[in-house]
């Protein structure tokens, strides 16, 4: 339908790298949408990661023209394979349908959108979120996908629709986006806007935060009424093993004071939230910022209201006045991630922490009345046995009230996976696990017989001896967080990793260019600001097809 013959004064493309259907020309053919598809993939941990992209893209998208429909393969726990889910999508019917996904998942969504295309040629397709931004050299061309989206999207996949009805459209205007190019593939720049009051606050409904909430979405919350915000967005450090400076950009901006306090006035009033977790990897970083949004909730004076920021501060970035002020207005935890106690290790990171400062700050913290949670890495490439018994020294310290130790997962993309790779410790396009199970995808050469659980339990039960008063609090989270059955099975998996410790590592999952590209991109072919349009990828489903057509005439 969309591959037509052209007379000379038709705009004419060349489909790059597939021959085009007619002799020599090829025409856009604009595509009106009218029904989005907007699918969460299957591989998600409902209990702390819930659909909020797509609440915001619902939110920010003109409703009185599209019809947008949330399909939550995590919550329905279902594959793209599933028939229930192909049944679905095909009644609904979709004129373009989007994915965003983490690493962890990316095959799966990947597997989604090929669906998309099975039942329906013409459907437009874009992936989108951390794993695609990241990894999108590699993820370019992947069977299915059309156009990609780098970074934040809220306010440009609105441009993007109103591009796809022009004749002549101009992508180039969709900032993140990556499409097709004249001899390769464009890469604009992406959307960094400073005015986040811009963007309205996400669509709770549509994503179903109360059921999230009622079947078990608490991260590192109590089990109450709680709801995610992002307040400020944007990481300047340069840390190996993450990718936030590339998903957000490496300034940090804000939302306005007045628009923070009707976004919560709304939540408490309107939706019964009572613990707001702010899930910004730099809340405190304008210190005069965090001041001034902790006083205007403090003058709120709302009964019952509680503050959590799970994803941890910059605990150099803060003062006693603001550890005070942020318990006044609600805090009764803060997360610090100095990720390790290795001097070695912090500087293999690049974290750019001094950690002599980290006991210091914990005990500022703590004498303001607030409970100091940490975060700490295990298994960092280059660690030894010596490495992780730093850590656990710090963690003694401390005196953290409690800590989360987490598997090392090498995410597609960051400076230490590519590292890896380069070294051949890694193969290319190898995909970490779970993020909340802690199996590994990648262990050091000195810590591949090391029992990692059976170190974790005895930090954990030496946090307890040489702290009996945090002993309540101590324990009372930990079930909190985890239920009794999960206890056993760690307990259990101690003593199975000390008969086998090779089995830490989990069944290794690779995502091959070779096997799911087609010929249209290569992680070479991507050029920036080229000055030509060229179709988009969608329309590689009929040119392929007029192709069998003709061979089989």
């Amino acid at each position: 339908m969309n591959s037509v013959c052209v007379d000379k004064n038709s705009r004419k493309f060349t489909l790059f790298g597939l021959k085009p259907d007619c002799s020599e020309e090829r025409l856009w053919r604009p595509v009106r949408v009218k029904k989005i598809a907007l699918i969460w993939p299957k591989g998600y941990d409902p209990t702390y990661s819930i659909p909020l992209p797509y609440g915001y893209l619902k939110s920010n998208i003109d409703e009185s023209r599209y019809e947008v429909r949330i399909f939550d393969n995590t919550i329905l726990n279902r594959l793209a394979a599933d028939e229930l889910f192909k049944q679905d999508l095909q009644e609904f019917n979709p004129d373009l349908v989007g994915v965003s996904t983490w690493s962890p998942m990316s095959i799966e969504a990947l597997d989604c959108l090929k669906v998309a295309k099975e039942l329906n040629p013409e459907v437009i397709t874009c992936i989108g979120g951390a794993h695609a931004t990241s990894y999108h050299e590699k993820i370019v061309g992947a069977k299915g996908v059309d156009f990609l989206f780098r970074g934040e999207a809220d306010l440009s996949f609105s441009v993007f629709l109103e591009q796809l009805e022009k004749q002549d459209p101009d992508f180039f205007n969709v900032k993140g986006l990556i499409f097709r190019g004249k001899e390769s593939v464009i890469a604009n720049d992406l959307d960094r806007e400073e005015d986040l009051d811009k963007i309205k606050i996400p669509d709770y409904d549509s994503i179903q935060l109360d059921y999230y909430v009622r079947n078990g979405y608490r991260w590192n919350c109590p089990p109450k009424i709680n709801a995610p915000v992002w307040i400020t967005r944007g990481c300047p450090y340069r840390c190996g093993y993450c990718a936030a400076p590339e998903l957000n950009g490496k300034p940090i901006r804000t939302h306005s004071i007045p628009y923070m306090i009707e976004w919560i006035k709304y939540l408490y009033f309107q939706r019964g939230v009572r613990w707001v977790n702010i899930l910004d990897d730099n809340f405190t970083y304008h210190k005069k910022y965090a001041k001034e949004f902790c006083r205007a909730v403090i003058d709120l004076r709302l009964k019952g209201l509680r503050f959590g920021t799970p994803n941890g501060i910059r605990m150099e970035r803060g003062d006693k006045e603001l550890w005070t002020l942020m318990k006044q207005a609600g805090w009764q935890t803060l997360m610090v991630a100095p990720e390790t106690g290795s001097e070695k290790t912090i500087k293999r990171m690049d974290k750019d922490l001094d950690l002599k400062i980290v006991p210091r700050i914990v005990k500022e913290i703590q004498e303001v009345g607030l409970k100091v949670q940490g975060f700490l890495i295990l298994g960092y490439p280059g660690e030894s046995k010596e490495d992780l018994l730093a850590t656990r020294e710090l963690i003694l310290k401390c005196a953290f009230n409690f800590v989360f130790l987490a598997s090392f997962q090498p995410l597609p993309g960051t400076p230490i996976y590519k590292e890896l790779v380069s070294n051949k410790e890694l193969p290319e396009g190898l995909l970490p696990h779970s993020y909340s199970d802690g199996t590994r995808a990648y262990m050091p050469d000195a810590l591949k017989k090391f029992n990692f659980p059976k170190f974790i339990l005895q930090t954990h039960l030496l946090m307890m001896i040489n702290d009996p008063k945090n002993l309540p609090y101590h324990l009372s989270l930990m079930f909190k967080l985890f239920a009794p059955r999960q206890i056993f099975k760690k307990v259990i998996l101690i003593f199975f990793y000390s008969l086998f410790p090779k089995r830490q590592a989990g069944e290794t999952l690779i995502f091959s260019p070779a096997n799911q590209q087609n010929q249209v991109a290569q992680s070479q072919d991507i050029e920036e600001n080229s000055s030509f349009i060229y179709p988009p990828m969608h329309q590689q489903a009929q040119s392929l097809q007029a192709e069998k057509t003709k061979e089989e005439a």
